[in-house]
C-alpha cells in the first residue's frame, strides 16, 4: 500500500498540499491562497471544475472529480494552455498529482512553465508590481509604483469577488498577470484605452458598456513607459445594478413619503414617466429663461395668454412660473418653460439642465421651508406646492423637471383654447 492510501486511512483530515509526499518540493513549490481555480478539459470536450491546491513548474495538485487517470488541457489564458495527466497513486479522495505533459504558449510549447507562466498562477501582485515597475526610469519608479499598487489593492479585492482582471500592454499587445482569467472583456476597447494612457504618459479611467449592452466594465489605465502599461478591468455590472436597485427603493420610499406628507398632491417621477407627462395635453406657448430679466416677460406672456381666468387664478399661475425660473436660474443658469392645456387643467413646465437635487437631500429640499443649500428649491418651492393642484417632479444628473397644475373650468378651458386659435 503506497503513502497516500495510508494517509487516506489513517490520516483522512490531512490535507495534500501540506505533505512533501505530495507535489515534490522545491524553490518553486506553492500553495495558492485561494486555490485557483480552473476547468479540466478531457479529449472529448467534457469539461470538470477544478482547484490546484499546489504547483511547481513540473506538476499540479488538483482537486477534482475528473475522471484519474486521464488527459485534460487547461486554458490558463488565451495564447496559453497546459496538458496535464493525473496520476491514480498520488492522492486521496479527489485530490491528486496531475503531470504537466505539454505547455502550449502561441507557436511554441515546452514540458513545465517557465518563470512568467509560474508567476501568473502563484505571484504575489506586490512583487509583479515590483518587477513591472523595476524597468522605469529611476524618477518614475516609485510614484508610478506606488499609485500601480493603489489600483492593485482595489483589484485584489475584486479579484476576490471573480470580477477583476490584471493585464501588462505592450507592443499592440496584452498578457494576462492575475485576476479573472475568463473575464471576457472588449479587447478593441481596452487596446484604444491603452494607447491614449502611453501617448499621454498619465493614468486614465473610463467606464465601458460592452456592445450587446449587458455588461459594464472599470478600465483603468497606468502607463509604465513609452511603449507599454497596465490595464485593471473591473467587471462592475452587478454592482450597477444593485445600486441601481437600491436608488429605485431609496426614490419608492421618497415618492410615498413626499405623497403622504403633500395629500397626495405632490408626485416624485422617473425621467419616463416625467416625459410621458408633459406631452399631455395641447401646448398654448413656450419660451426660455437665460436672464433675470426675462423672467417678468414670461409672466406678461401668461396675462396675455390666459386672459379668461380671473385675476387670482392667473396670478397664482405667474407667481408659480416666476419661482420656477428664478430656480432654474439661481442652479442651473437658467431653463425652458412651457404652458399646455390639459382636459381641466392648466399645466405649467419648467425643465432646467443642471445637476438636479441629491437624493439625501431630497425631502427637506422640496418640503422644509426654510432649509437652504445649493441644492435647495428654496421656499418658492413651498409656495408652488401651496397654490398647484398637483405637482410633479424628476430630478437627476441630467437635470430637473417641474410640472405644475392648476386645475381650471371646462368652460375656461374651451375659451382658452378659442382664444389660442385666434392669436
Amino acid at each position: 500500500m503506497n503513502r497516500c492510501q495510508e494517509c487516506a486511512i489513517k490520516h483522512p483530515e490531512r490535507k495534500c498540499e501540506e505533505c512533501n509526499n505530495f507535489v515534490q518540493p522545491s524553490p518553486l513549490r506553492r500553495v495558492p491562497s485561494p486555490p485557483i481555480k480552473v476547468i479540466l478539459e478531457d479529449e472529448n470536450g467534457k469539461k470538470y471544475p477544478a482547484n490546484i491546491l499546489v504547483l511547481n513548474t513540473t506538476e499540479f495538485g488538483i482537486e477534482t472529480e475528473a475522471p484519474v487517470p486521464g488527459r485534460y488541457t487547461i486554458k490558463l489564458q488565451e495564447n496559453l494552455s497546459v496538458e496535464v495527466a493525473g496520476v491514480p497513486f498520488r492522492g486521496k479522495n479527489n485530490v491528486h498529482v496531475f503531470d504537466i505533459l505539454r505547455v502550449q504558449r502561441e507557436q511554441e510549447a515546452s514540458s513545465r512553465l517557465n518563470k512568467e507562466e509560474f508567476q501568473l498562477l502563484t505571484g504575489n501582485m506586490g512583487e509583479l508590481v515590483q518587477e513591472l515597475s523595476h524597468y522605469l526610469p529611476k524618477y518614475l519608479r516609485e510614484s508610478v509604483k506606488k499609485k500601480l499598487l493603489a489600483e492593485v489593492e482595489k483589484s485584489e479585492m475584486l479579484k476576490a469577488l471573480k470580477v477583476g482582471r490584471v493585464m501588462k500592454y505592450e507592443g499592440g499587445r496584452f498578457r494576462h498577470l492575475s485576476g479573472q482569467n475568463d473575464l471576457d472583456i472588449p479587447m478593441e476597447e481596452a487596446e484604444k484605452l491603452m494607447r491614449r494612457v502611453i501617448r499621454g504618459a498619465m493614468h486614465q479611467r473610463e467606464v465601458i458598456i460592452s456592445a450587446d449592452g449587458k455588461k459594464v466594465f472599470d478600465f483603468h489605465g497606468m502607463p509604465f513607459d513609452h511603449k507599454s502599461g497596465g490595464l485593471l478591468a473591473f467587471d462592475v455590472t452587478e454592482v450597477i445594478e444593485k445600486e441601481r436597485k437600491m436608488h429605485q427603493q431609496e426614490m419608492q420610499a421618497y415618492r410615498d413619503a413626499i405623497a403622504a406628507v403633500t395629500g397626495g398632491r405632490m408626485h416624485l417621477l422617473s425621467k419616463e414617466k416625467i416625459e410621458k407627462l408633459i406631452s399631455e395635453g395641447e401646448e398654448l406657448v413656450k419660451g426660455r429663461v437665460r436672464e433675470a430679466h426675462e423672467i417678468p416677460q414670461a409672466r406678461q406672456v401668461i396675462r396675455e395668454i390666459l386672459t379668461n381666468l380671473d385675476d387670482q387664478k392667473r396670478h397664482m399661475i405667474e407667481l408659480c412660473l416666476s419661482e420656477a425660473l428664478t430656480n432654474a436660474l439661481k442652479h442651473a443658469g437658467g431653463g425652458y418653460w412651457q404652458i399646455r392645456q390639459l382636459k381641466d387643467a392648466v399645466r405649467i413646465i419648467v425643465k432646467d439642465k443642471g445637476s438636479g437635487i441629491k437624493t439625501s437631500e431630497l425631502a427637506r429640499a422640496t418640503l422644509m421651508q426654510h432649509y437652504s443649500t445649493k441644492d435647495s428649491l428654496g421656499c418658492g418651492f413651498t409656495l408652488m406646492l401651496y397654490y398647484t393642484d398637483s405637482l410633479y417632479l424628476y430630478t437627476g444628473t441630467s437635470g430637473t423637471t417641474l410640472a405644475m397644475d392648476f386645475g381650471v373650468t371646462q368652460s375656461n378651458c374651451n375659451n382658452l383654447e378659442k382664444e389660442y386659435s385666434m392669436k
